[in-house]
């Protein structure tokens, strides 16, 4: 088998090779080519030195030197070179005490956490695979390199990456594989909340996302306030992201605003949850006035989402209120301040001033949602004079 590899890859590969050195793309690059997927990136590992690398490259970043990678950088793009290497142990379920550079491939993939990412592949040597990884691929199946006890708890992370792999590439988890992740799933406590929000980002995503169901009964994400709940409805949401984020975490949440602040999700995302649940919790009625308020209050992609979230996880008829988006949207009815015919500066040359700027403003907004036609500068004027 022969792959055709991005041009920048070969040749950072073969400097590599014809400077005396082993070099392979690795990982989950070739995972997805085996697959017949397009990687989203590739990384390289190899047997020469980040020293050595640098020393072979014009323009290089040390990114994460002190575990052997460095950024090689190829008219602006960057790629990722790391050194063959061997863990020590593990003090902490997730970081190793020590890393040891060695000058074998085979020592570099055995210490990888699933045989479908253990593999590594350049045009001269083809596919090395020394753990069945591409039967593992061909027969859907993730599988530990190794003693997966030991996988787990060498790094607890993997427990999540193993159920996010599941979700997201829709293989199924070998069973000495999968009953290792339950028994270590406690040590999910090690790890940091961004690293688990990352992971629980990228399997609501994918099209088999109730398959991290088994996770959630193990109460290992309790500190979350998460539970299991039946998360098969989430396969029905459009693939976006924000929405299918919320509806894991709104789903499984006993406390969604403590899930959001133990999860230390951004303040951008803590909004649009926090906005999307108001909707759900109130409601918008079916008429146009009650769909304006909620843009108002929330935005557009946001009451998008909610009426998703009413067709796909509560199985409701939402073409009423679709056709009533669109008329506001097509019409231009106005929905916000910025959409009034009329400014601050306009209402301050009446004599207003301070907050009674703001409250005038939200008077004629209030008004011209109620009726649009009244959206006219002079009617606007009007109406606050008289």
């Amino acid at each position: 088998m022969k792959f055709n590899l991005p041009q920048k890859i070969e040749y950072v590969i073969d400097t590599l090779i014809s400077n005396g050195h082993s070099a392979y793309i690795v990982g989950g690059c070739v995972r997805d080519l085996l697959c017949g997927k397009e990687p989203h990136d590739y990384d390289i590992t190899t047997s020469a030195t980040p020293n050595e690398t640098q020393s072979l490259f014009e323009k290089t970043i040390a990114t994460g030197i002190k575990h052997g990678t460095i950024t090689v950088i190829i008219d602006g793009e960057q790629i990722e070179v790391t050194t063959f290497r061997t863990e020590s142990t593990y003090n902490d379920n997730r970081h190793p005490e020590s890393v040891n550079f060695v000058r074998n491939v085979s020592d570099d993939l055995s210490r990888r956490d699933f045989t479908v990412n253990a593999m590594c592949y350049n045009n001269r040597e083809g596919l090395i695979d020394l753990f069945g990884g591409q039967e593992d691929i061909k027969n859907k199946t993730l599988k530990a390199v190794g003693d997966a006890k030991t996988r787990f708890c060498e790094d607890a992370l993997r427990i999540l990456r193993l159920f996010r792999f599941a979700a997201t590439i829709e293989f199924t988890i070998e069973k000495d594989t999968f009953d290792a992740a339950i028994e270590c799933a406690p040590l999910l406590k090690n790890i940091s909340a961004e690293r688990i929000f990352t992971e629980l980002k990228k399997a609501a995503c994918g099209n088999n996302v109730s398959v991290i169901s088994p996770l959630l009964d193990t109460n290992a994400l309790l500190d979350f306030s998460l539970e299991n709940t039946d998360l098969t409805v989430l396969q029905k949401l459009q693939n976006k992201e924000n929405l299918r984020v919320f509806a894991l975490l709104y789903l499984t949440s006993t406390n969604l605003q403590n899930t959001l602040n133990a999860l230390k999700c951004s303040n951008a995302f803590k909004d649009y949850c926090t906005k999307l649940f108001h909707l759900i919790k109130n409601e918008i009625k079916t008429d146009k006035i009650s769909i304006k308020k909620a843009l108002c209050t929330t935005d557009y992609e946001i009451v998008c989402d909610y009426f998703e979230y009413l067709k796909s996880v509560l199985n409701l008829d939402i073409t009423s209120h679709i056709s009533l988006l669109k008329e506001i949207i097509n019409s231009n009815e106005p929905y916000k301040i910025s959409h009034l015919d009329i400014t601050g500066n306009d209402i301050i040359s009446l004599g207003f001033n301070g907050k009674q700027v703001g409250e005038k403003l939200q008077f004629l907004l209030d008004k011209t949602i109620e009726n649009p036609k009244l959206n006219n500068h002079k009617k606007l004027l009007d109406l606050i004079c008289n």
